[in-house]
């Protein structure tokens, strides 16, 4: 039988309780440390790939090893619960088979229970409502647990609380804020970057092992680790120097 959509949250929800237990040892807000939990799970990497609809994706190699691809275009806030969803996928619960299981459906629910832990939120939540209206708590909330502001709202209707006439759209957030005199967020900005760190480190230990030139290595990584790249250029101009020297 289909589990039903209550059946498969109720499960999501109790794993990311007993994961954030098992993470941290308590129910807090872990903002932008979900991405090196995920980099202790798996392979991590960052794309930048502009494209307003992609936001990550789990790729499971024929060997068995799985990678996790996070889209760097995406805001800050928007790659953290990115990272959230798709740590789900690495998960054993995942693995969970029964036919018609919406693992997408646990997966958002996996995340906004990692991120905004039900009795931190609640809590939070109350302490805020006291001393703001509705959207500029919601405002900060969302900068508290480094959350996309949609989440939030979600979150909440989760937890039994009700609302009318707040908007389900990210970029309608952002422009609330600065309607409320609220100061920009760096958590509302992309940060452009690309990594590859397991890529990285194959191509270095090559390099130790002199498998391969240090001008190969540093055209292998001019896309991923541009700074590594000049480094490797500059150790190996600066021996084809001293070589001429000697000579």
């Amino acid at each position: 039988m289909k589990p039903s959509i209550k059946i498969t949250e109720e499960i999501a929800e109790s794993f990311a309780a007993s994961f954030l237990e098992k993470v941290v040892d308590s129910p807090i807000f872990i903002g932008s440390y979900i991405e090196q939990v995920l980099a202790q799970e798996t392979n991590l990497i960052f794309q930048y790939v502009e494209d307003e609809a992609y936001f990550g994706a789990a790729i499971k190699h024929m060997s068995g090893e799985e990678f996790i691809a996070l889209n760097s275009y995406q805001s800050l806030r928007m790659r953290y619960f990115t990272a959230a969803h798709e740590l789900w996928h690495l998960s054993e619960v995942s693995k969970y088979q029964v036919n018609g299981f919406d693992h997408e459906r646990a997966a958002d629910r996996f995340a906004a229970a990692l991120m905004l832990p039900k009795s931190t939120t609640k809590e939070v939540w109350e302490k805020l409502k006291a001393s703001y209206e509705t959207k500029l708590s919601i405002i900060h909330l969302a900068d508290i647990a480094q959350v996309p502001y949609v989440s939030v709202v979600r979150r909440l209707r989760e937890l039994g609380y009700r609302f009318s006439d707040l908007s389900e759209r990210e970029e309608e957030w952002v422009k609330e804020r600065s309607r409320l005199g609220v100061s920009p967020s760096p958590l509302d900005q992309r940060q452009r970057f690309e990594s590859f760190s397991a890529y990285e480190n194959e191509v270095v230990r090559a390099v130790e092992e002199e498998r391969v030139t240090r001008l190969s290595a540093a055209n292998k990584l001019s896309v991923y680790q541009p700074t590594l790249a000049k480094a490797l250029q500059e150790e190996m101009m600066q021996a084809l120097q001293k070589d001429s020297a000697d000579d």
